[in-house]
């Protein structure tokens, strides 16, 4: 259970569930109550105080080196910017699709919640623009936390 509170400025129009639903089956998989419940009270918008997100471990898929990182989050998407920023996905193949989108860096770089049916449903991650994995002709994704909820009470003021 979510213990921290994140206040977003600009936010986009209340959504409901109906319509996080309508979503859902347009793409086929279901994202976790936590996720829907964050949206459902802020439908996305900026964070009012800078917020990062705490170490997480990120591998050069080149070289093979781990090292610690960490990022921003300089906003989350509205539902609507979250459909499009996954088309995009779709479209550009440089991310898979079971990567659903929800913020951005102010680098540009995004972070996904993951919705497949797989051991990792629910977890979040980050995606690297700047580590392109040649191998799979992708970025480089590494996992931030287990759940959206972790996320939200691990991201640290600056």
């Amino acid at each position: 259970m979510r213990g921290k509170e994140i206040y977003l400025n600009e936010s986009d129009e209340k959504i409901t569930t109906n319509e996080i639903e309508a979503f859902e089956t347009e793409i086929g998989m279901v994202f976790p109550l936590d996720f829907k419940n964050f949206y459902l009270k802020s439908n996305g918008g900026y964070p009012e105080k800078e917020l990062y997100t705490g170490p997480f471990l990120e591998k050069n898929p080149n070289t093979g080196d781990v090292f610690e990182q960490d990022t921003d989050v300089d906003k989350f998407f509205s539902l609507n910017e979250i459909k499009f920023e996954y088309g995009d996905i779709l479209d550009e193949e440089y991310i898979p699709n079971a990567y659903v989108p929800f913020a951005r860096t102010s680098f540009g770089n995004l972070l996904l919640i993951r919705i497949d049916e797989c051991d990792l449903y629910g977890h979040i991650f980050f995606s690297n623009h700047d580590l392109f994995d040649s191998n799979k002709n992708q970025f480089t994704i590494s996992k931030v936390c287990n759940s959206f909820d972790e996320f939200i009470d691990r991201l640290e003021e600056e």
